[in-house]
């Protein structure tokens, strides 16, 4: 069987007036696999700062203040973004005000298609 990369990307989209500061649960990975890539974007109001967690750490060492229309990136350092089989990844807004706000979260897959299936 051969193994190759795979990246897959979850997100969450929301909105509110403002949205709230909170922590989403958007995935639990099926096989140990890395958060490699962080991105946010918001539009209205002045601001807001997101960041991915895994179990309770976060992934990304600072916030990330989410671009006005346009993605921002973080990229974890270290092992941060490293996912064991059966951990939760959430997706977090830490703070802001912004009336809508788009997080996604790269994640690369060392495994074999069938192990996912």
């Amino acid at each position: 069987m051969a193994y190759q990369r795979r990246i897959m990307t979850q997100s969450i989209r929301l909105t509110g007036a403002p949205v709230g500061a909170a922590t989403h649960v958007v995935w639990r990975a099926p096989v140990a696999c890395t958060v490699v890539k962080v991105h946010g974007l918001r539009s209205g109001g002045a601001a807001a700062a997101v960041n991915a967690k895994i179990g309770v750490a976060d992934v990304l060492a600072a916030d990330l203040t989410a671009g006005n229309g346009v993605f921002t990136s973080g990229t974890p350092t270290g092992t941060a973004g490293d996912m064991a089989a059966g951990a939760v990844l959430s997706l977090e807004v830490a703070s802001g005000d912004a009336t809508t706000v788009v997080i996604q979260a790269d994640i690369a897959i060392d495994a074999d298609a069938y192990d996912l299936a």
